[in-house]
């Protein structure tokens, strides 16, 4: 995988690697860059594009708000995916918050921030 940064080649390593803990899976790193993205368990299929620490931060951000949707059972997992699909105007197979660039984070931030204060609001 190249580094959409500096679009080199990144390095393939193992949690155990980078982490110091084996959590079972692998990450693609670009050292200079300060870039990576993990993959699926014990495989070699990324969770998404490569990130930098902002990148990463607003996509962990995004996902704390976006999970708890179909966590809490409001909606099933799909359905939040179809929902996320919708609101973004994106097709399946990007409304995924691990391809999300920084403006489509924060936009699904705005989105959910909305949506919560609005049900806070309702059960008042």
């Amino acid at each position: 995988m190249k580094c959409p940064y500096c679009m080199k080649e990144s390095k393939f390593v193992s949690s155990k690697e980078f982490y110091g803990k084996d959590y079972g899976s692998n990450l693609y790193v670009c050292d200079p860059c300060n870039a990576y993205i993990g993959t699926h368990k014990n495989s070699d299929k990324p969770l998404g594009t490569m990130a930098k620490y902002q990148l990463r931060e607003l996509r962990k951000r995004a996902h704390s708000l976006f999970d708890p949707l179909w966590k809490s059972r409001k909606m099933s997992r799909s359905k939040a995916y179809r929902w996320l699909q919708k609101v973004m105007n994106l097709s399946s197979e990007e409304a995924h918050i691990g391809l999300f660039d920084e403006n489509q984070c924060r936009k699904i931030i705005r989105i959910l921030e909305a949506r919560y204060r609005k049900e806070k609001r309702v059960r008042a």
